[in-house]
Formats: structure tokens, C-alpha cells, sequence
């Protein structure tokens, strides 16, 4: 039997009937699952509306993977398989990743893209799921194995779409608008006296924000990625109120960012804020202007201790803390495993079950990892995982200092300088807090590196000095950033 109703140009255009049947069929599937468990209809959702951007408009569905990975934390995940969550961005992730490749075919793009620090990476990849074979706990190693995976998809995404200039400020702005969105959340969640997630022991005392149920310093290190960058931002946006909302949201963000308490986090910003500085007088002198009002509205908060700001700067600049013997120790415990495997490693995953064997007090404490990239990187994978993360630092190294000389004379010097200054300052951080696979330092440089990859291929941003800066018109004989 033919229904009429179904022959119209309005069904066709979705595809047919049995299009429909489709639409609604998830329609139903999508309220069924919001009655069992409403965070993942949500996820589901936001996948779907991913992945169909995605299809529509790629640079859409990778802005909407970027927001996802920064917003997804622990306290927000559906189940765990050992130790690795599933949450929205996990779902998203599988949804988007399909259409990447749906895409990709569509329009017959590469996604096996080659890229300066591709062979350290996977190198280092391989490394660590050779160390599996050695490992005191695979399943814990293969939970620590499966981000990397992750992190490797993202990259691809990230590649295989954002390949100019134009494509890549949408991406940076992108991330800062997500960056805003999660200090409104925060806020909003505080206001309400929402609990997300658990109780982390750094924050029990107060003046500690954990945003959406993080411990602190992930917390700050989620959002401190972008200030360098979006303060640049301000200098290459052509309309005054996007410049003004790129200097507005880099301040929030930092101030958001402050709010943990974090003295890591304080301490990278002002490393990579000054690294971008060096790039050039211009930067310099626009950059101490920043400076000067984040300095009087720091001063103000802490005065008036808006949104207990004031305690978070008291332990920042006080360095108030919970004793941290936890710390050493755990890097003791490293050390430890380095030597005893004479240099190979415990392997991928394992620590927390052989710790018990180095530090007895410690393991049964909350703070059971090693406390840093490099202890991790020694104490899991050896003289050989160290090295190949050397050869992967200074790859990257390389990448920066050629993209900072394509990008000379151009806006995109700006952000050749601030996301390896971003970079720099997490990379010290690193060595007293965070893990290899930790989000978003992967998803950055890879943005950063198709930055390099269009400036290779001839892309040419526009000139310095084509548009009057925050700071003032440049003169037509002045410098150009170098």
C-alpha cells in the first residue's frame, strides 16, 4: 500500500520514507535513554549532532570534538572499563571519528597525513604496547594505552580538515568560546551549590575550584592552554568587539584558571605569557598592557574575595598547601622501578600494583601516580621511552622554530610563538604533575601543527600591520614581527 503523504517533495528531501521511520525511531531510542540515564541521551545527542556537522561542515564537527574533550572530565562519565572512563566525549568521539572518514571519502582528503613528530609519536606508541608484554597489569595497561588511541584520532581529525589560516583562527577561537563556557558552567554550578563528581582532598579546605569535577590542577590546566593564544587573538581579529571580547575572554579564562589555586598553573601562564612576549616589541609592549590590568584586577579580587578568589590567590601566593611528602615519595618510587628493571621499565600500566613493594603508606593514600610526565616516562617505559620522547620534544622544537620563521612578517607569527610558549609552560609543569596522555596538551600542539602544515604549503596569512592592532596603527615603516 503507497501513502500519497510519503511521495512529497518535503519527505524526499530527507531521504525517503524509510528516512523517517529512521528519524523517529532514534527520536524514540533518544527519549527511552534520557528516562534511564539523562547524561548519556545528552552525549548521544551532542554526538549525533557531531557527527552530522561533521557531514556539514567539518570545521563545525571538529570544533564540536575540541569543546567536547575540554567539557568531558571523570565525574562525568557513564561507566568505566578498570580505570578508563566512558563519557560524552567518548561517544561523541566514535560518532565523529565515523564521519571524519565518511567525510574524508566524500571529499577524497587524506587521513594517513604525515607530520613532523608523526614517527616519534608512534614510536613511542609502539614502545609502549611492546611494554604490555612485560607489564604486572595489562588491563591496567591497556587502559592506559586506549587515550593514546584517542589522542592519535583527534590528531587526524584535526589534520585532515583545519588546513588554512582562515580554518585554523576559527579553531582558536573555537576553543577559548569553550574555554568561557566552562568558567560560566562553574560558576553557575557554584552558584546553585551543585556537587559534581566527588570531593578531591586539595579542595576540602576551600578557595579551590574544581569546575566540573576535577582535581584543581586539572582543572587549571584544562583552561590555561588558550590565554597566551587568545590575548594574540586580539591582535589579528579585525572588528574592535572581537578584539575586545578575545582580550575580555582571555582575562575570565584566567581568572577561572586562578580559581584552583594552582601555583603550577600560575607559574606556566606567566611562562608562556612571557614566551610569547619575546616574539616581538609589539607583543611586548601590548602584553605588559594585559599584564598591568590582570595585575589590578587580581588585586581586586583578592581585596574583595570575589568568588572566594581570594583564598586560591592566598595559596598561590603564599604557597599554602596540604603537606605534599606524597609527591617525593612517589618520585622516589619511580626511580626505584627505573633501577630494579636496570633501565627497561615496569612497563604500561602496573604502578599502582607495584607500589605497594616501594612505599607501603603511599599506596594505600590517594595520590598512587607518579606525579609527572618524566617519572612516569622512566618508570613505566625505560631508557628507550625516554628517548624517544626526547627525539619528540625536540621535533616539535624544530616545528616551532620553522613555523615561527614562515610565519614572519605575518598575523600568524602571534600564534607561532604563543602555542609553543603554552607548550613550554605545561612542559615544566609536567614535572611535578599530569600524564602522558593527558588532555587537551595533544589536541593543542596538533592544532598548532596544522598551523605549521598550511604555512608549508604556501599558505600566506595576512601581513603585519595590514589593519590598525589593539595597541595602535603600525606605521608603514615599522618592524614586522620576526
Amino acid at each position: 500500500m503507497r501513502w500519497p503523504s510519503l511521495q512529497s517533495p518535503a519527505i524526499k528531501n530527507l531521504g525517503g520514507p524509510w528516512a523517517l521511520v529512521a528519524i523517529f525511531a532514534l527520536q524514540l531510542a533518544t527519549f527511552l535513554l534520557f528516562m534511564i540515564e539523562p547524561v548519556l541521551a545528552a552525549a548521544l545527542a551532542a554526538g549525533l549532532a557531531a557527527a552530522g556537522a561533521v557531514l556539514v561542515s567539518p570545521l563545525a564537527g571538529v570544533a564540536l570534538l575540541i569543546a567536547a574533550r575540554l567539557f568531558t572530565t571523570g565525574a562525568i562519565v557513564f561507566t568505566r572499563i578498570g580505570s578508563f572512563g566512558i563519557g560524552p566525549y567518548e561517544l561523541v568521539l566514535v560518532l565523529c571519528a565515523f564521519a571524519v572518514v565518511v567525510r574524508a571519502s566524500l571529499d577524497r582528503l587524506p587521513l594517513n597525513i604525515q607530520f613532523p613528530w608523526r614517527a616519534p609519536f608512534l614510536a613511542l606508541f609502539a614502545w609502549i604496547c611492546l611494554s604490555l608484554t612485560w607489564s604486572v597489569s595489562r588491563s591496567e595497561g591497556i587502559t592506559d594505552i586506549l587515550p593514546l588511541v584517542m589522542v592519535m584520532a583527534n590528531v587526524g581529525a584535526i589534520l585532515a580538515f583545519v588546513r588554512t589560516w582562515r580554518d585554523f583562527l576559527w579553531m582558536v577561537r573555537a576553543w577559548l568560546l569553550t574555554c568561557v563556557g566552562i568558567g560560566l558552567v562553574t560558576i553557575l554550578i557554584d552558584q546553585l551549590g551543585i556537587t559534581v563528581g566527588v570531593s578531591f582532598k586539595a579542595a576540602e579546605s576551600g578557595g579551590r575550584e574544581t569546575g566540573l569535577g576535577q582535581q584543581p590542577n586539572w582543572f587549571a590546566m584544562n583552561l590555561f592552554f588558550v590565554i597566551p593564544a587568545a590575548f594574540g587573538l586580539a591582535l589579528v581579529e579585525r572588528q574592535l568587539w572581537a578584539r575586545l571580547a578575545a582580550v575580555v575572554g582571555g582575562l575570565f579564562v584566567m581568572f577561572s584558571m586562578l580559581g584552583a589555586g594552582s601555583r603550577g598553573g600560575a607559574y606556566a601562564t606567566v611562562i608562556g605569557v612571557a614566551l610569547t612576549a619575546l616574539g616581538h616589541p609589539t607583543l611586548r609592549r601590548y602584553l605588559v598592557g594585559v599584564g598591568g590590568v590582570s595585575a589590578v584586577g587580581v588585586a581586586a579580587a583578592a581585596i574583595l574575595d570575589l568568588g572566594g578568589i581570594g583564598r586560591a590567590l592566598g595559596r598561590i601566593a603564599l604557597g599554602v598547601s596540604l603537606e605534599q611528602n606524597y609527591r617525593p615519595w612517589n618520585w622516589t618510587a619511580c626511580v626505584q622501578m627505573f633501577t630494579d628493571t636496570y633501565g627497561r621499565g615496569i612497563g604500561v600500566g602496573g604502578y599502582e600494583t607495584l607500589l605497594p613493594q616501594y612505599n607501603y603508606l603511599l599506596s594505600q593514600s590517594l595520590y598512587t601516580y607518579p606525579h609527572g610526565i618524566f617519572w612516569e616516562v622512566i618508570a613505566h617505559y625505560g631508557v628507550v621511552g625516554l628517548a624517544l620522547v626526547t627525539w619528540l620534544v625536540l621535533v616539535v622544537i624544530k616545528m616551532s622554530a620553522e613555523t615561527i620563521r614562515l610565519a614572519r612578517g605575518t598575523e600568524a607569527v602571534v600564534f607561532a610563538w604563543a602555542f609553543p610558549a603554552s607548550m613550554l609552560g605545561y612542559v615544566a609543569w609536567s614535572f611535578v604533575e599530569f600524564t602522558l596522555a593527558e588532555k587537551p596538551f595533544w589536541e593543542w600542539l596538533a592544532l598548532y601543527t596544522a598551523l605549521a602544515l598550511a604555512l608549508k604549503r604556501g599558505e600566506r596569512p595576512p601581513a603585519w600591520g595590514a589593519k590598525p592592532a589593539v595597541t595602535g596603527a603600525a606605521s608603514p615603516g615599522g618592524s614586522s614581527p620576526s
